[in-house]
Formats: structure tokens, C-alpha cells, sequence
């Protein structure tokens, strides 16, 4: 296993201290990969509010999304029963 020191300011790893007990992470590195998966969480959650907002800006449902996903699938089944 490979490690790596980061150089980061005091106030910071103050912070991470904290974090480091409110999590109730064992060492520095699992507190880390704790707040990549809850930033990568929120990035999904985010683009899952964005992509509602665009549905009801063009009055669709996600039930419109999967029959057109649906028929553009049967088209391209068909067209390529044809070859």
C-alpha cells in the first residue's frame, strides 16, 4: 500500500478533527473516503433534482422517457431485423 502526505493548513485539520468524531472514522483515510461517497451522493442526488425540474419544464413524465426510450429501442430492433 502506497501513502501519500498532503500538506493542508490548521484550521483545516481542525475541521477534519471534528469530522473525524462525528463520523466515528477510525483514521484520516476513512474519514476521506466517507466525504467522497457523500459528495458523490449529492452530485447524484443534485443531477436527479436538475433532471426533475427539466421533465416539468417540458411537461414530461418519467413514464414519457421510458415509452420513448421503449419505442426508439423497437425501432432499432426492427431495423435491424431487417438486415
Amino acid at each position: 500500500m502506497t501513502y501519500t502526505t498532503i500538506s493542508i493548513k490548521d484550521k483545516t485539520k481542525k475541521e477534519l478533527k471534528n469530522l473525524l468524531s462525528i463520523y466515528n472514522a477510525k483514521s484520516m483515510d476513512e474519514l476521506l473516503k466517507l466525504l467522497i461517497i457523500e459528495a458523490k451522493k449529492k452530485k447524484i442526488d443534485d443531477f436527479g433534482i436538475e433532471f426533475q425540474k427539466k421533465l416539468k419544464e417540458k411537461n414530461l413524465s418519467l413514464e414519457d422517457i421510458i415509452k420513448s426510450g421503449e419505442e426508439i429501442r423497437a425501432k432499432i430492433l426492427k431495423e435491424e431485423s431487417k438486415k
